[in-house]
């Protein structure tokens, strides 16, 4: 019996042994010592930014804070980055991601695509260290953004979905809307999106976020609701794109001008959206809008309306926090799109003659172009969406 004892004893010691070894292992993967953090890439996601396996709450326990500049090295890469809770750097600039505290650090560009920019990929790894307190808590606490995916907490379901008609330049009545995902019910949208685009009976759609697989999956999934999407879909009227958030790119403008052909051969009504309607849609309707003659205002309202509904950023309320918003999103897509570098030689640009020439060089034909327009500017019967 003392035999059996003093084995079972032996075995819990070893047992307790491997527990601690495993434990130190899972401090030892991300931190080197009280200055260095060390973490592995674990996925590269869909847009290209790098998840490293440590969450935003153990960084931070560490001794980061948000608003904190980092230095991020691995291989040869080595670049000081601001670490944001959201999409706060400037396009095309690096960042250390970190939304909430469960979800995991990632290395971003904003507007780009951190993989492909630098090669990196899951098994690499990566060593921060601090190179600026606080060198950029301010910006942090200007544009930190959070919504509510709660339907009570807005006004309509209008607001909501971030749906509206876009009516802007030489745009006709119940030609164009655009929208938060009718299909994606990730944020809980999809079946006040899916119902507000049906209201107003919009013929085709333009799918900036998800492939042909994405919509299935969808359409598959146990809170499905978006019936009139998935019509339009099986009927061949709705274009997936599946497109990254970097507008920089050759690739995306490709994407964007075969999606807007698409949109030239089918009837309007038209629909465009992405996932919350946005960035993507923002850029996209900011080139629709340009292409059919829109004044430079009337394409920062719009675009500018969907942080509103979001964020309830307003340009009268909260002018620094809404400049900074506008500079870091669609200015930065304008000066892209005209090739200029100010807000001065911006107001300045033919937008419609940068449009055209943004489409056609990507691609696009020019009678498809002619042929979109004329869709665009001939006026049908209106449908108003009916908010409850």
């Amino acid at each position: 019996m003392k035999k059996l004892i003093k084995k079972a004893i032996s075995v819990l010691v070893v047992c307790v042994i491997i527990l601690n070894l495993s434990s130190c292992a899972r401090i030892e993967k991300s931190i080197v010592n009280a200055d260095v953090v060390r973490a592995s890439v674990i996925e590269i996601e869909k847009y290209g930014h790098a998840v490293l396996d440590i969450t935003a709450a153990e960084f931070i326990d560490i001794g980061y804070e948000l608003g904190d500049i980092v230095c991020v090295r691995f291989g040869s890469f080595e670049e000081d980055m601001p670490f944001f809770d959201g999409y706060y750097s400037n396009p095309g600039a690096a960042m250390l991601r970190g939304i909430a505290p469960e979800e995991n650090v990632a290395v971003c560009i904003n507007y780009g695509d951190f993989s492909v920019e630098t090669g990196i990929a899951p098994g690499d790894i990566v060593e921060i260290t601090m190179a600026e307190k606080a060198g950029m808590l301010a910006l942090q606490e200007l544009c930190s953004l959070q919504y509510s995916n709660d339907r009570a907490d807005y006004p309509d379901d209008v607001t909501f979905a971030n749906f509206r008609a876009v009516t802007i330049g030489r745009i006709g009545n119940g030609k164009l809307y655009r929208t938060a995902s009718p299909i994606n019910n990730e944020n809980g949208r999809a079946v006040y999106a899916n119902d507000l685009i049906a209201s107003v009976d919009v013929a085709a759609v333009l799918n900036l976020a998800d492939s042909i697989e994405d919509i299935e999956a969808y359409c598959e999934a146990e809170d499905f609701a978006s019936v009139y999407y998935r019509d339009l879909y099986e009927a061949g009227n709705v274009m997936a794109l599946d497109l990254t958030a970097n507008f920089y790119s050759d690739e995306f403008a490709r994407s964007v001008a075969d999606g807007l052909s698409f949109l030239a051969h089918s009837e309007p009504p038209y629909c465009v959206h992405c996932t919350e309607g946005k960035d993507r849609a923002g850029f996209t309707i900011m080139l629709l809008a340009a292409l059919m003659g829109a004044e430079l205002e009337e394409i920062i309202d719009d675009y500018m309306l969907s942080f509103y509904n979001y964020y309830g950023i307003d340009k009268k309320t909260e002018p620094e926090r809404y400049e900074a918003v506008l500079n870091n999103n669609l200015l930065a897509m304008l000066y892209h799109v005209t090739g200029v570098n100010t807000y001065e030689e911006l107001v300045q640009s033919d937008l419609e003659s940068a449009a055209t020439k943004y489409l056609f060089d990507a691609g696009m034909t020019e009678n498809d172009i002619l042929t979109l327009k004329e869709n665009l500017t001939f006026e049908t019967e209106t449908k108003t969406a009916e908010v409850p």
